[in-house]
């Protein structure tokens, strides 16, 4: 912009009669013609001494130097030229010296100043579209092939050349179509293939990315280049030990590939290998220092495996004058032997209306719980076990609490059990009545397919007045969507608790309570930082004591700020409409923040 600006300027003091007055000295044509390129260099600087803004002999002075390779001093030569007469060719010939000194971006801004008096011009437009892709300005290069794709919009290079640069420019949707529109003609290069499945898993849309592999597979095999890109894809895509297996075939005949050794970061880092995927991560380094697809990386790692320290704090109110605060500090350290040590404090207020059976027998609207807490998991190849020890203090009881976890994880399925022992902090009731539960829970999250999920969840829960209490989750999910920046999930809910008795004891225990629907899950990624979760439920509900299914719903969001960065934000809110909750009420509304801090 400066450039024009000064042009501009020029054009206003320098009469537009001064290229008319030039006067090239004999004695300079006759060193020219006679291969004497230095005399002709002394007349004509003799002659500029007399008349400086003489734009035909700068120009000559510019071919000079270019002949005997003198490059910068051909371009300062150019520049002079272009300042005292801004011709759409001299910025053309301007553009070139730059390019062959090695100046990218002052190449693209002359050819930008060529193209500014000759919008039109093709061999400009040309010119430009691949001197901005060279310096980096992918929007720009965009611009110009667009531009000469309406006029051919058949040409099979300009749409492949478009598509590259809107995949280098972080557009992949934009560049997946344009693929799409080049592989669909008879002259593709079938490995251009290649090239659309990893914009498809730039965009987060594996499922699509992995037919798009198979599609280059049959057409051409199973070549290196096609597994390195399918070990790539299944990394990120959440098969990262299947993804492992093809990294160690390849890597033996080829030790030192950077691309190679970033999915390997990646998927020890998915299968919680904290001390192999920080030595990955140093060896990736140590390939090409300072690559932004390293620090990329290393901000996956850091979100999955960095030590942390947080503090949730949540709020939850309800339409039987419920309300609860829960704050909670506390931190995870992981080890390079894959230990963790993690620990906190919770501390909740409770507060129910007067009247509502969820007070205390005394009366009382109030109460709270206070726990500390500390333990240690370890990974064992895929199982993880896990535990910890604390004590709780509710009103003028204490309880000592312990939890004890089994997991498994493989690219398919996961599962977990815990055991785990405390307070039953429900209302002030019940803590008042001081009620502690022993619970067992079961999660199981098996993924038949990149866009399948189904998820299973069960806990039965022993209270100390004699209760029972059981609860199932069953959440089927698609993957409808997946979009540069925006995902799109479609699932179902089944959602059924009960308890044995029903006691006036502060909880909700109904012999059985039944709650489907249909559950729209939007993600919309703001940016690499920011992202917003929406879930809404839509479906019928009753318990024992309906013999009909009525509307229930429910709604949250929760918005992510630095979902891979040291300090990390997240902000959240639901609301529960005509859906009965633990406390027995049919509303409730909650919100909460968490403030993160990964070391």
């Amino acid at each position: 912009m400066r450039r024009l600006l000064s042009i501009l300027t020029v054009c206003a003091v320098v009469p537009v009669g001064a290229a008319a007055q030039s006067r090239v000295p004999e004695r300079g044509l006759a060193a020219e013609g006679d291969g004497r390129w230095l005399d002709a260099l002394e007349a004509y600087h003799t002659e500029l001494r007399r008349n400086p803004v003489d734009a035909d002999l700068w120009l000559r002075i510019a071919e000079i130097e270019a002949r005997l390779g003198r490059t910068e001093q051909s371009v300062a030569a150019l520049v002079r030229a272009s300042e005292i007469q801004p011709a759409a060719g001299t910025f053309e010939r301007l553009s070139q010296a730059y390019a062959v000194a090695g100046h990218a971006t002052p190449a693209t801004r002359a050819i930008e100043a060529a193209l500014a008096l000759q919008p039109e011009n093709e061999q400009y437009l040309h010119a430009h579209a691949q001197l901005a892709t060279w310096a980096g300005d992918y929007a720009a290069a965009q611009r110009s092939y667009r531009k000469l794709r309406q006029r051919t919009p058949r040409d099979a290079d300009l749409t492949l050349a478009l598509a590259r640069v809107c995949v280098w420019g972080g557009s992949t949707d934009a560049a997946v179509t344009h693929y799409r529109e080049y592989l669909a003609q008879p002259q593709a290069e079938p490995n251009v293939w290649l090239e659309l499945a990893r914009a498809e898993s730039w965009r987060g849309n594996f499922a699509e990315a992995l037919t798009t592999l198979e599609v280059f597979r049959q057409a051409v095999g199973a070549t290196a280049d096609y597994t390195k890109e399918l070990a790539a894809t299944l990394a990120r895509g959440g098969r990262p030990g299947e993804a492992l297996d093809y990294i160690d075939g390849l890597l033996p005949a080829s030790p030192g590939d950077y691309e190679l050794n970033l999915s390997r970061t990646i998927a020890l880092a998915r299968l919680r290998r904290q001390g192999d995927a920080y030595e990955s991560l140093t060896a990736v380094d140590a390939l090409k220092p300072g690559r932004a697809e390293t620090q990329a990386a290393a901000g996956v790692v850091r979100s999955l495996l960095a030590s942390n320290a947080g503090l949730p704090t949540t709020y939850y109110t309800d339409s039987d004058g419920l309300r609860t605060l829960r704050a909670t500090p506390k931190f995870d350290i992981g080890f390079r032997t894959d230990t963790r040590l993690h620990g906190g404090y919770e501390l909740v207020e409770l507060r129910a209306r007067a009247g509502t059976g969820l007070e205390q027998t005394s009366g009382l609207t109030s109460g709270s719980v206070e726990h500390v807490w500390g333990g240690a998991s370890q990974r064992l190849g895929r199982m993880t076990i896990g535990g910890t020890i604390g004590q709780a203090d509710a009103e003028s009881r204490r309880a000592t609490t312990y939890s004890a976890s089994l997991s498994f994880a493989s690219d398919r399925l996961a599962a977990s059990a815990e055991r785990s022992s405390g307070f039953f902090t429900i209302s002030p009731r019940t803590i008042g009545l001081g009620l502690t539960r022993v619970g067992h829970r079961a999660q199981f999250e098996w993924t038949p397919a990149l866009r399948y999920h189904v998820a299973l969840e069960g806990s039965h829960e022993d209270l100390s007045d004699g209760n029972v209490r059981w609860e199932v989750f069953v959440s089927p999910r698609l993957e409808v969507t997946r979009r540069q920046r925006f995902n799109l999930d479609l699932g179902f809910l089944v959602h059924q608790f009960g308890a044995r008795y029903d006691f006036d004891h502060g909880y909700y225990d109904p012999q059985r309570y039944e709650y489907y629907s249909v559950v729209v899950s939007p993600y919309w990624k703001v940016s690499e930082r920011v992202g917003v979760a929406v879930s809404i439920g839509l479906g019928a509900q009753r318990d024992d004591d309906a013999r009909e299914f009525r509307p229930g719903s429910n709604a949250s969001a929760e918005a992510t700020f630095g979902i891979y960065d040291r300090w990390a934000l997240k902000v959240y809110g639901g609301v529960t409409d005509n859906r009965r909750l633990d406390s027995g009420a049919f509303r409730g509304y909650s919100t909460g923040a968490v403030l993160l801090r990964r070391f």
